[in-house]
């Protein structure tokens, strides 16, 4: 018999209620935990009109000259041939690449902006005043044939009354960034914009001191290049007016309607996008409910496979879809949410439980799942959606094969392997949450098994082989279950922060804490109310801010 062999993929729901089943392994009670709907963020089209308002704020003070005054970065062809290169066979499940980071060299640097120089290049970008008595500084960025850049910062220190932004002459915004930088260290990632060239503007709100012009400090050290991940032609026969995504001919458009129990998985997946030393790469992933319903938690599932370490240039997608059923390959919208924290991981189950940095959008999903195992009931019918080939969301239906051969280091159990009986999953499917016929997710993806896991479309030599949730439970149960364990103490409920309450420990349950400060601001740096709002602060007057500075553009001011 030939070796089976395993690849990683590198390839409207109601308000939640609790449900506990009767049922039980040994002691432990299996738990079904409903879905519920996102509420603490912004909607799409919310976010899609402050780019607007941006943008044309951003144009309309663009200096003359920022697009000649640029950084060209270029890849090779030999660094695009090694990007797509296969991982070798034997290395493992690896999750797909679809960029590289390029190093600047030598990096861009700007140290201080001379007093008096405005109206021209200064520091490598163009200078010039604001009518109001600040000042604006933009250059451009660019590496051609990419499908989108970001852009690597270091040294980044700029003035508490100035922001950077990062957009496109196509209308995308990304930012603001302020002061030191997300992660106050001055080192980070810029969003990513799907462009060869972005333009990067440093916008002071003024009245500007000359102090803050010696305190600009940017150094470019690298960019990174994201290609189109679809060098190969479509399969013959496809008839997809989208064989630009790089889909094969078997796989089925989710905006085509027909996703049965994984509907609420459309609005919980999210395609993914991270830098991990000298690539980019992407997975999917999900959002996954917890079992307190008064609190909103963003928690996300995806593949130990794909990310077992917390990434603040994390970024996610969500609701990234055709725009009608076999519709184009659209373009990347901005991300919904940037970084994430490793809760729980582990290589036995391929499983990461992370929690965003950042709300996904109002309306989002956070999906429900269950503990009850399924690995070994032969006929199950299972449901994913996915986004294969850094593109938008594809739907599958599988069924649960339990007696099936296995692969070496996937034994059942701790895997769910199925049979694809509608669709199929490709290279950046991988971590996308599987769900059971009541909609519950029960595993995340780990990859093929099989005699040709090279054709996706082959299921009769491939088996989909997914992570089960019910092997790996005990792990993740301290933060899908957070009162399960039961607390003692009021202190194993304390989550550190201020402004959000105390939290107590009542009768073996963690309980949320109650808003220290009532119609006051609250100051999460020190600990303290505050009659004023701290730096920060979305504002609408001087008078509100603790600094007495209100700056921003309209409809954006923060406290400075």
């Amino acid at each position: 018999m030939r070796k089976r062999v395993l690849a990683a993929l590198v390839a409207t729901v109601p308000i939640a209620l609790l449900t506990i089943a009767s049922a039980q392994v040994g002691t432990r009670p299996f738990i079904q935990v409903e879905p519920e709907r996102a509420v603490l963020g912004v909607s799409a089209e919310e976010t899609a009109a402050r780019q607007a308002r941006l943008h044309e704020w951003l144009t309309s003070e663009q200096p003359r000259g920022t697009l000649d005054a640029r950084l060209t970065v270029e890849v090779t062809r030999q660094e695009l041939e090694d990007l797509a290169r296969p991982a070798p066979r034997g290395s493992g499940p690896a999750p797909q690449k679809i960029g590289l980071v390029k190093a600047v060299s030598p990096t861009f640097v700007v140290d201080g902006l001379a007093p008096g120089r405005f109206g021209g290049r200064v520091s490598g970008g163009v200078f010039q005043r604001t009518a109001d008595g600040g000042f604006v500084w933009s250059m451009t960025v660019a590496s051609p044939g990419a499908r989108a850049i970001r852009v690597g910062l270091n040294r980044f220190s700029i003035p508490d009354d100035a922001d950077l932004y990062v957009y496109t002459t196509g209308g995308d915004v990304r930012g603001p960034y302020q002061r030191r930088g997300p992660e106050g260290n001055g080192a980070f990632w810029t969003n990513s914009v799907p462009s060869d060239t972005a333009i990067i503007a440093l916008r002071h709100f003024g009245p500007y001191r000359d102090e803050d012009l010696r305190r600009v400090s940017i150094a470019i050290t690298a960019v990174g290049h994201i290609a189109r991940p679809f060098p190969s032609p479509a399969p013959q026969g496809h008839n997809w007016s989208h064989d630009q995504c790089g889909n094969a001919s078997c796989v089925v458009d989710a905006k085509c309607g027909g996703l049965g129990p994984a509907a609420a998985a459309a609005d919980a997946v999210a395609k993914m996008e991270w830098i991990q030393g000298a690539w980019i790469y992407t997975c999917t992933g999900g959002l996954i409910a917890d079992t307190d319903t008064s609190t909103q938690r963003n928690l996300f599932l995806t593949a130990n496979h794909c990310l077992s370490k917390s990434r603040s240039n994390l970024e996610t997608f969500f609701n990234y879809t055709t725009s009608s059923c076999n519709g184009n390959c659209p373009g990347s919208p901005a991300p919904n949410t940037t970084g994430a924290t490793v809760l729980a991981t582990g290589r036995k189950g391929d499983f990461t439980l992370m929690e965003l940095s950042q709300n996904p959008p109002s309306g989002a999903a956070f999906l429900g799942w269950t503990n009850a195992p399924i690995a070994f009931s032969g006929g199950a019918d299972l449901y994913r959606v996915s986004h294969p080939n850094y593109g938008p969301q594809v739907f599958s239906h599988h069924r649960v094969d339990a007696s099936t051969g296995t692969c070496t280091g996937w034994p059942r159990g701790e895997r769910i392997y199925s049979t694809d009986i509608e669709g199929a999953t490709d290279g950046g499917s991988s971590g996308s949450p599987v769900v059971n016929s009541g909609g519950l997710i029960v595993g995340q993806l780990s990859g093929c098994c099989g005699f040709n896991c090279g054709d996706v479309c082959d299921s009769g030599a491939n088996s989909t082989v997914d992570g089960a949730l019910a092997f790996y439970y005990d792990s993740v149960a301290p933060f899908l279950d957070p009162s399960g364990g039961g607390c003692t103490t009021n202190a194993q409920c304390d989550d550190g922060l201020f402004c959000n309450g105390a939290e107590t420990c009542v009768g073996g349950s963690c309980q949320p804490g109650v808003n220290p400060c009532p119609g006051q601001g609250c100051d999460e740096a020190n600990d303290v109310c505050t009659s004023c709002f701290p730096k920060g602060a979305t504002c609408s007057s001087d008078g509100e801010c603790c600094s007495n500075k209100c700056k921003g553009p309209a409809g954006g001011q923060t406290c400075r």
